[in-house]
């Protein structure tokens, strides 16, 4: 796994993820302004009190629901860079497998409507399912081990079947695809994990998907081949 990422890294000054990062990361901006603007202005909508006894309850509202908005969006800011980033996963895939598998037979570019409607169908997965378990962070919130098994359990699970079968679908079948991830489930789960934690880590966070996608074509070359043979 560790060589996965290393190659993976080694190739982020090639043009076409660097192209992938400004868009995505553009994308991703873009979505971000759009949020707090339309959170300040719910925030807005909310009546005041007008007595100077209860204008400290104001200011409550007024900080409470800045830090939330900003709590949330940290929260979601995984699930949302990865739905943009993964919209162009071709470009980034097709660059990999251009300088280090030239003599494999290239993979089939996704059309952009169904790669579009994976990204915000795993999104959306992955942000519902993030706010179902969310009181149950907030209860083991005292209990720190029990959230980040639930936080990387989940997350882990998730980002690994999505980047996996997204790179395998270029090459294979979905059907194919499902069976060769869930022969590698755990190894995967383990490479999902990493991906997630990493995409915690701010500044690293905006370029880890592509390292992250760069170094999952590295691993599904791997897998291919030992079932193969």
């Amino acid at each position: 796994m560790l060589q996965d990422y290393s190659r993976a890294i080694d190739q982020i000054g090639d043009p076409a993820f660097r192209s992938v990062l400004i868009r995505g990361v553009g994308l991703t901006l873009a979505a971000f302004v759009a949020v707090a603007i339309l959170a300040w202005y719910l925030l807005s909508l909310v009546p005041e009190f007008q007595s100077d006894w209860w204008s400290w309850v104001n200011y409550l509202v007024d900080i409470g629901g800045g830090l939330g908005v900003v709590v949330l969006m940290a929260f979601l800011f995984p699930a949302i860079v990865t739905m943009f980033m993964s919209m162009f996963l071709d470009d980034i895939a097709e660059a990999v497998e251009r300088k280090h598998y030239p003599s494999d037979s290239p993979g089939r570019e996704l059309p952009f409507g169904p790669a579009l409607w994976l990204s915000l169908k795993f999104a959306g997965i992955v942000i519902l399912l993030n706010l179902l378990i969310l009181p149950l962070y907030v209860l083991t919130f005292i209990i720190p081990p029990i959230s980040l098994v639930l936080f990387y359990g989940l997350n882990g699970y998730l980002l690994s079947r999505e980047y996996f079968e997204l790179v395998a679908w270029r090459h294979v079948d979905k059907t194919t695809a499902r069976r060769l991830r869930k022969a590698n489930q755990g190894r995967l789960w383990l490479v999902g994990a990493f991906i997630t934690f990493m995409l915690t880590i701010p500044i690293v966070n905006i370029i880890w998907p592509l390292i992250a996608t760069a170094a999952m074509v590295h691993c599904f070359k791997r897998i291919q081949r030992r079932s193969a043979a």
